[in-house]
């Protein structure tokens, strides 16, 4: 699923997959450089932004302090503010599309997450 933005650059967003985990990984240490594992605030990844075939932000659902359903996006720098924001917009409306479980349901995305915690540590 990739949709072209027309602007300086094109962002291009996509579902996240397997191989994508590595990147997303370097792109989470940026944001928490003292971390040494994965935490739960890594959640579940579902969308990339890509910049001229690099992978320069993801979107990921977590859970918020009164676990509800929420997402963070982490990005790299060369990602510009506009460019966050049109990420923010396109996650915030795909999200309203999605009707499965995580996107949902708190208990399985708390399952999930505890999933890839045990998988990427």
């Amino acid at each position: 699923m990739e949709t072209p933005l027309t602007h300086q650059e094109t962002l291009q967003f996509t579902e996240v997959y397997l191989s994508d985990i590595a990147t997303l990984k370097t792109i989470f240490f940026q944001a928490f450089p003292k971390n040494q594992d994965i935490t739960p605030a890594f959640g579940v990844p579902f969308l990339v932004a890509k910049k001229e075939n690099e992978t320069v932000a993801f979107a990921s659902l977590t859970l918020n302090a009164k676990d509800e359903i929420d997402f963070n996006i982490y990005n790299n720098p060369i990602m510009t503010e506009e460019e966050k924001l049109i990420f923010v917009s396109f996650v915030t409306n795909y999200i309203k599309k999605q009707d499965t479980g995580n996107f949902h349901n708190p208990e399985q995305l708390k399952n999930m997450i505890n999933k890839i915690l045990q998988w990427l540590n």
